[in-house]
């Protein structure tokens, strides 16, 4: 390689002493520890002492001989020890430490040899630029490229592995557009040359761009191998979209190329971290069907699958297999094992697998505290909590919120705050997760505003919600008394940019509709870039619960026009709507066309939506048929939509039969006793229906009925029953009851009455004391919104419709069905409810 010739050197002239002595000798020498053999092995020094090479030669030789023989630090004492060092010795000291993965004494090394003078060949500039890409030692891997130009290393044919080289250490250090100068100045390119770029695209999230060259170089004649496909399967694996995987696994087979072990675990892998366990299982089960033996990772990807959707007959087979192949004592194999077991409820067998894992790690031990605080041991969880670093493991912020979880899950709110307050003195910092953990623990158990102070709290603090942050807190306050503060979380979403999420989207929307703010939903769902089924059901399903039929129709044809495939969800709303619009043929076509064009099975909520759209046109006996001649067994919601129609439509006999069948269905429900125990009473003997055995009057009127209403961002609750707080009002509601008087008279003409009690035994109802309250002391432009606990009767729906035209006043009042919306006289369902 050009490397000066020194003089022949006399074989007489002694070498280092050390080169001279036995094994049992230099362990009383002066050679480091590092440098003795490892094994009590004696070594024949290299033929060329007694041929009588130079010195120098022979020294590089034995330089080669240690480290093939794996006494590194002998080799590095030789040459350490060299008086000339030329280019063939520092090639082998720099071969020997890049063969073993030791790249910063690589770089040490280069740099300690062109400050002397010594420049590398086109072999060892390749050597030294792969551990550039490793280090990520972009400074150096410039200046070797700059030097790879000077001498004439990259402009010719040969020249492909340096120029490969090059493009490696700038992908490596996150310059791709160096990298792609490079590629594309390079007169030749292999298949390596073509994999570097398309993992240093990958690498960048450019996946238009691998893609593109993926095509090119196919163009150009080169055939992607397996190690392409590989890269670009589990790039895309990795950022969740498995569907361009999937389809390049297609094309991959396609081509020839037998996917390998490395492709099938990059796809496992995926769609596990993706919650998509099903799809992860069929595709191992692909993988084994295609010959393909798994590996340890493989197997645990398996697993965990299992463990996401408590599959113990799966995993226990998967456990054998692992047995089977011998990783089951790997620590990847074992805390998978853990947490399928103590997800699917043997924390016997979790604990057992647990102890059995040799080298436990952080994970081994979040597994098994996270298997106890599932089960419900939050004892036992705390326990190993303790132990850990007396076992030398450091918790980390997951093992405390694991245990956050633990306690708030089972009930014990303080120890879970207590936890939360100390976490920090023990080193650990609070992340969002911690945050998020305490504001969906809270929602969970009830406490809404403890969650929303939180959720301020966290703001405070600088701490930077995410979308599961909103996710948890938003459905707190999808209700009427809470639109307020659904404006105050969507203002936060916008600040951190988080509106664009697909999920945040969709629960804004579902949360502004609950809320009684359709506009607000119809904004956010303007503004949506990436809708899909979920988004398009949450505005349809918006428009039906605030009365819009025909709004619900439009979105119906627009989402189909959009190319996006109506559901299950979509199909029950679309039924419901043609019922409330009155147009049976249509909404009949929908129910028996949904199998054939939509590929949707009609369920329960079909057959129910069904029953609804029959029962509002007066076809009660085409309703009941429904139910009869389904194949499937009805239950509440069905005989609840027959009783609905049955009771608007004066059916005394098909209402009491409908109530029977739920009193069957919910015997212990005490305003469905309540309804057959009416129903018997007007039907009297005259009907053939058998007769139930209801509780008595006390005990079905033992639940109070209530209500709670906002006014000036306060709630306050009534109760029926309750005396209005002050004179002028309670004037004021006697008075508006006698100017009603004669249109309450006809309040629920034609129907049946039968859910609630006469205002004349229970006291005056709670919305019509929330209504006056919130007529007198909220600003007339600000609607009354209600909430209430049961269904409204008849007279308190036709008192609220008329003190909406009388006050020129918009009420909302949501009960356990309907969200009735009160405007200048007229309500939003249409009095069917």
């Amino acid at each position: 390689h050009g490397r000066l010739q020194e003089p022949a050197m006399a074989l007489a002239q002694a070498p280092p002493p050390w080169l001279a002595l036995s094994l049992d000798e230099a362990r009383s020498a002066h050679v480091p520890h590092h440098a003795r053999p490892v094994q009590e092995t004696r070594a024949r020094p290299p033929a060329s002492f007694a041929r009588g090479e130079p010195r120098f030669v022979s020294e590089t030789k034995l330089i080669t001989f240690h480290s093939s023989a794996g006494r590194l630090g002998a080799a590095r004492e030789v040459f350490d020890g060299m008086g000339h060092r030329d280019l063939l010795a520092w090639s082998a000291m720099i071969g020997a430490y890049a063969t073993r993965g030791i790249f910063h004494e690589v770089l040490a090394l280069a740099v300690s040899m062109i400050g002397e003078g010594v420049l590398p060949d086109r072999f060892l500039i390749t050597r030294i630029l792969q551990a550039c890409a490793y280090a990520e030692d972009q400074r150096l891997g410039s200046v070797l490229h700059s030097m790879a130009i000077r001498r004439g290393f990259m402009g010719r044919v040969k020249d492909v592995p340096v120029g490969n080289s090059v493009l490696v250490m700038y992908v490596k250090c996150g310059e791709l557009g160096r990298a792609r100068a490079v590629f594309d100045k390079m007169r030749r390119r292999d298949l390596g040359t073509w994999n570097s770029m398309i993992f240093g695209c990958c690498r960048s999230c450019q996946w238009e761009e691998a893609r593109r060259l993926l095509d090119e170089m196919r163009r150009e004649g080169t055939e992607p191998g397996v190690v392409t496909w590989n890269t670009l399967i589990s790039s895309y694996a990795r950022s969740g979209d498995l569907d361009v995987a999937v389809d390049l696994l297609g094309q991959m087979e396609e081509c020839g190329v037998e996917p390998d072990v490395v492709t099938w675990t990059s796809l496992v892998s995926g769609f596990v971290h993706s919650d998509r366990g099903d799809e992860a299982l069929q595709c191992f089960i692909r993988m084994r069907v295609a010959g393909v033996e798994p590996n340890g990772m493989t197997i645990a990807c398996a697993i965990s699958a299992c463990a996401s959707l408590k599959l113990l007959r799966q995993g226990s087979q998967l456990h054998c297999h692992a047995i089977k192949i011998g990783t089951v004592n790997n620590v990847l194999s074992g805390n998978s094992l853990v947490d399928m077991y103590a997800k699917c409820g043997e924390i016997v067998a979790a604990y057992r697998i647990f102890n059995e894992i040799p080298e436990k790690d952080i994970f081994s031990w979040n597994s098994m505290v996270a298997g106890y605080a599932q089960a419900g041991y939050c004892g036992k969880a705390y326990e190993l909590f303790c132990k850990m670093e007396s076992y030398g493991i450091q918790r980390n912020v997951i093992t405390w919120n694991t245990m956050i979880s633990g306690y708030i899950r089972n009930g014990d709110d303080e120890r879970a705050f207590e936890l939360f307050q100390t976490m920090e003195s023990y080193g650990v910092k609070k992340d969002t997760a911690s945050w998020n953990i305490l504001i969906a623990g809270s929602v969970h158990n009830g406490y809404f505003d403890r969650a929303l102070r939180i959720f301020r709290q966290m703001q405070s603090v600088l701490i930077k919600p995410d979308y599961i942050t909103i996710l948890s807190i938003i459905p707190a306050f999808a209700n009427l008394v809470a639109a307020w503060k659904v404006r105050e979380i969507h203002a936060c979403i916008f600040h951190h940019n988080l509106e664009m999420d697909g999920k945040i989207a969709n629960a804004l929307i579902n949360a502004y509709s609950k809320s009684g703010d359709l506009a607000g939903a119809c904004a956010v769902f303007d503004r949506h870039s990436s809708r899909n089924t979920i988004s398009w059901n949450c505005i349809i399903v918006a428009h039906l619960l605030h009365g819009s039929p025909t709004k619900v129709v439009d979105y119906f044809f627009k989402m189909k026009q959009q190319g996006v495939l109506p559901d299950h969800t979509t199909l029950t709303a679309v039924i419901r709507a043609y019922g409330m619009e009155g147009m049976v043929s249509e909404g009949r076509e929908i129910f028996l066309n949904m199998d054939k064009d939509y590929n949707v099975t009609p369920d329960l909520d079909h057959y129910a939506a069904m029953v609804d759209l029959l029962g509002r046109s007066g076809r009660l006996q085409e309703a009941y048929a429904i139910i009869d001649e389904m194949p499937l067994a009805p239950n509440l919601t069905l005989w609840e939509s027959l009783l609905t129609s049955a009771r608007m439509h004066g059916n005394v006999r098909l209402a009491l039969l409908a109530a029977t069948e739920m009193s069957m269905i919910e015997p212990n429900d005490p305003r469905i006793q309540v309804v057959v125990s009416s129903l018997q009473d007007l039907a009297g003997q005259s009907f053939d229906v058998p007769k139930v055995t209801v509780h008595s009057k006390e005990r079905m009127l033992g639940g109070v009925e209530s209500c709670s209403t906002e006014i000036r961002n306060m709630v306050y609750l009534f109760s029926t029953g309750d005396k209005v707080a002050s004179e002028h009002e309670a004037a004021e509601l006697k008075l508006m009851m006698i100017e009603m008087g004669p249109s309450m008279l006809s309040a629920g003409n034609g129907t049946l009455e039968v859910e609630e009690e006469k205002e004349e035994l229970a006291g005056i109802h709670c919305e019509k004391l929330a209504i006056i309250v919130g007529i007198f002391n909220s600003p007339h432009f600000r609607s009354i919104r209600i909430i209430k606990t049961a269904r409204m009767c008849n007279h308190c729906h036709t008192f609220a419709k008329l003190v909406s035209e009388k006050y020129g006043r918009q009420i909302l009042i949501k009960d356990p069905k309907y969200l009735h919306k009160f405007e200048n006289g007229n309500c939003s369902c249409e009095d069917y409810w």
